[in-house]
């Protein structure tokens, strides 16, 4: 077989693993034990484009109260492709999920071409495989949020930046200020990929930079845009639990993130539950081996994203907010493997050894597919007993029986917003004459209730349903 087909075929072969291996558990629900607050969230918001407004600028939820419950969030790509497949093929998970898939097939190609542009081809294969099989892309990959589509846009902005620093061609500048442009707009923190271009630019041109005027085309096409949205968003919006989440729940303690020996403890802690100890190692033995000339680049972007990690992930705590040092760590990883490969003998062992490996990482990932079965099991309790339009109090601080059964209406006893009274019987009463016509708990149970919630609720409603699952008639 000629050197050129072999090649070929082994990538090809490559990218159809990083594919097939996303198919199980395609077809779940959003409620699964991974993130399914946010992925019953994401996937609500395509439901409602089709059926409330089709219009990619007004993304609703379906809590706190009666529609439209137009959000502040990032720019509904994800979710507007999710609706387009929808509304074609009809309402089946496996096309929502089938979304972010292709999106992280996408990053999985510009992390070839980045490896491949530094390094060797080999390098690059081992790369996306080291993508591929980290736990975190394992799930979340292919979980219906946004994060594959920022995956996307966040490696293809390095890619074409990469590509222009090397042949000054203006389209590969623009191209990349516009994927810098839709990274930020998915996820805010990839903004730090700035650092690593700024410092890449001082290594090349010095301050002088700043008196080119392409660069100064490519800062307002990256962030224009991102600030006209922020800005009609905010305005939009009429859900406040989000609103502005960066600024008032990031930002003030970022900077003493940088002092507290806790964060980089907990930063390391994560990084290596989302790549792995079989992937964290090589890359670690990569980064000190690295020669300056030949890995200033990714030495950039690695120690933009460490800063992101420090002053957003670690201070949010939310685990799918490191998954932008994934793309790094796995073409160090790829690096190392490469090296082991340099004689060709060892390909088919770093092949095996990944092969296992990506065993071992998926097993590690069961639980997050799992099903929540009692939320499913209410839902259809709900939708069984309420009409399509009926408003619904859920006892539940995370919105997903809502999300589930279709229906719209307010989390109890949340204590969030100044209008609704505390105390059981007001805030009920407040409610039904808001329209709500139903209450469903959680198997009896009720989001910070000591007692006399439910208390109140068996005295004064009737129950409809059997066992643990069952939800009161208010009127």
């Amino acid at each position: 077989m000629e050197r050129n087909n072999y090649t070929v075929i082994v990538t090809i072969m490559i990218f159809l693993f990083v594919f097939v291996i996303r198919i199980p558990y395609i077809n779940n629900s959003p409620a699964e034990q991974g993130d399914f607050w946010r992925q019953s969230d994401t996937e609500a918001i395509a439901r409602n484009f089709i059926e409330d407004r089709f219009n990619i600028f007004y993304p609703q939820f379906n809590y706190d109260g009666p529609k439209p419950n137009y959000v502040q969030l990032e720019f509904q790509i994800t979710t507007f492709l999710i609706a387009l497949l929808y509304k074609t093929f009809g309402y089946h998970y496996y096309l929502a999920r089938l979304v972010p898939i292709m999106f992280f097939l996408g990053s999985s190609i510009f992390i070839y071409l980045i490896a491949k542009t530094y390094y060797s081809k080999p390098t690059a294969w081992f790369s996306v495989i080291a993508y591929a099989i980290m736990p975190m892309n394992i799930f979340y990959s292919r979980a219906i949020m946004p994060e594959s589509a920022a995956l996307f846009f966040f490696t293809g902005a390095f890619y074409y930046f990469i590509k222009w620093y090397r042949e000054e061609k203006l389209s590969y500048l623009y191209l990349s200020a516009i994927f810098t442009c839709l990274s930020i707009s998915q996820k805010t923190p990839t903004i730090f990929i700035g650092l690593a271009m700024i410092f890449m630019l001082i290594k090349k041109y010095g301050l002088k930079f700043l008196a080119k005027g392409e660069l100064w085309s490519f800062f307002f096409i990256s962030l224009v845009p991102n600030i006209l949205y922020l800005i009609w968003s905010r305005n939009m919006a009429e859900f406040d639990f989000v609103t502005n989440i960066g600024l008032l729940h990031i930002m003030p303690k970022s900077l003493k993130a940088f002092t507290s020996l806790s964060t980089y403890k907990l930063s390391a802690i994560e990084i290596v539950s989302a790549v792995s100890v079989g992937l964290a190692i090589p890359a670690v033995i990569a980064i000190i081996n690295a020669k300056w000339e030949e890995d200033y680049p990714i030495l950039f972007w690695t120690l933009s994203m460490f800063l992101e990690i420090i002053a957003v992930a670690a201070v949010i705590k939310l685990k799918y907010y490191f998954i932008f040092i994934t793309p790094i760590v796995a073409i160090w990883a790829g690096k190392t493997f490469g090296k082991l490969c340099d004689n060709n003998k060892a390909i088919i062992s770093v092949f095996v050894g990944l092969l296992i490996l990506a065993l071992t990482n998926y097993k590690s990932c069961n639980s997050f597919f799992v099903e929540k079965n009692s939320v499913l099991k209410q839902a259809e309790v709900i939708q069984r007993y309420t009409d399509k339009d009926d408003l619904i109090i859920i006892g539940t601080m995370e919105p997903t029986l809502l999300n589930q059964s279709r229906r719209s209406g307010w989390r109890a006893n949340i204590k969030y917003y100044k209008d609704i009274p505390i105390g059981a019987e007001k805030e009920i009463n407040y409610l039904i004459e808001k329209g709500a016509k139903y209450f469903s708990p959680f198997g009896g149970y009720i989001y910070g209730d000591d007692g006399s919630y439910s208390k109140y609720l068996d005295e004064n409603f009737e129950k409809l349903g059997e066992g643990d699952y069952f939800i009161y008639k208010l009127r």
